[in-house]
């Protein structure tokens, strides 16, 4: 099979694929470059042979040697990046998350019916080697069945902001942003999510930050186990002077065994696990920052491709998880307890 080329929209968290193009056996490599920010172009072309930079992503849209394009802009311009990529014949792998609204999932989840291109939702925690240990030891039955399982996003994200203030204008909802990891995570573990209750506020902690920044969602599952989700971006985290601390932890309790003390550090590294397995190693799961799990995305890519199957997690995935959010709203706002759609 042929190198495929390789477009991306955004610089930011997308940079990360750069690294692809220092490896001579990749199958996929970064041909055209978008971006508003023209440091970021020069970097690309001059550092990592990029072909071609432009801070119009329709140019690099237009371009035949493109064939799959990661769309790594900020959350709220999903809805215009997405469709238009597919309409554009390119396959997808775009960033979490997948969007903010069901009428923006149902379009694009048509939209990749329609074309049969594939789409993936990058979800990084599904590379990280203690989590794939954690989720073999689960679906080997070593813990019986679930019974509930919790997750929690905890992220100063105070200096994260300052360097990407659309976070703040925009503003960025952290229950999308960082709280899509977590929600995905739980859903990877357990399944579908049948309802939700949600409390969520503002902390204070991040200066001008108009919106709730700490959420905490209880869940029923369709399995009938239950489940909790923290999601704290007002946290203030001495370690890191305010960067980018916090911790992603994860415990699962089951009718035959408990997996506790999965703490995952800030750049995707296990802190420590009670969990006797040994995690296996994957190509790119320990690269530091934002491209961390990114580069194993765009090789399954490839054999996904090749062998026309559906990625994982796939666009009615992304959906699925996006409704739990969604619901998590809706109850914030009517006190209740909302059903979860999962009928994408």
């Amino acid at each position: 099979m042929k190198q495929l080329g390789l477009g991306i929209i955004g610089l930011g968290v997308g940079r990360g694929a750069l690294l692809l193009n220092e490896d001579p056996e990749s199958p996929i490599a970064v041909r055209a470059v978008a971006d508003l920010d023209s440091e970021r172009l020069e970097q690309a072309t001059s550092e990592y042979g990029v072909a071609f930079a432009t801070t119009d992503y329709r140019e690099l849209l237009a371009r035949p040697d493109v064939d799959v394009v990661g769309v790594f802009t900020p959350d709220h311009l999903h809805a215009e990046h997405l469709p238009a990529t597919l309409e554009a014949g390119k396959h997808v792998i775009c960033t979490k998350p997948l969007l903010t609204t069901l009428d923006d999932c149902d379009n694009v989840v048509g939209l990749v019916r329609r074309t049969g291109l594939k789409f993936v939702v990058a979800q990084t925690w599904r590379f990280i080697p203690h989590i794939i240990a954690v989720k073999q030891a689960v679906d080997d039955g070593r813990i019986g069945r679930i019974s509930l399982i919790e997750t929690g996003y905890i992220h100063d994200l105070r200096g994260v902001c300052e360097k990407t203030p659309w976070r703040v204008t925009a503003p960025q909802n952290f229950l999308f942003g960082g709280g899509a990891h977590a929600i995905d995570c739980l859903r990877w573990f357990a399944g579908n999510v049948s309802e939700v209750s949600a409390f969520a506020m503002n902390s204070g902690v991040i200066p001008g930050y108009p919106i709730e920044d700490i959420w905490i969602l209880n869940l029923i599952f369709e399995s009938g186990a239950l489940g909790r989700v923290l999601v704290m971006c007002g946290s203030v985290n001495n370690r890191s002077e305010g960067l980018a601390g916090g911790n992603k932890h994860l415990q699962i309790y089951g009718t035959e065994g408990t997996i506790t003390g999965i703490d995952i550090g800030v750049d995707g590294t296990p802190q420590h696990s009670n969990l006797e397995v040994q995690p296996p190693q994957v190509a790119g799961a320990l690269i530091e920052g934002p491209a961390a799990g990114l580069v194993p995305h765009f090789s399954k890519m490839a054999d996904w491709i090749k062998n026309d199957e559906t990625p994982d997690p796939d666009v009615v995935e992304g959906a699925r998880g996006i409704a739990v959010a969604v619901a998590a709203q809706e109850s914030l706002k009517t006190g209740r307890v909302v059903k979860v759609r999962n009928d994408f």
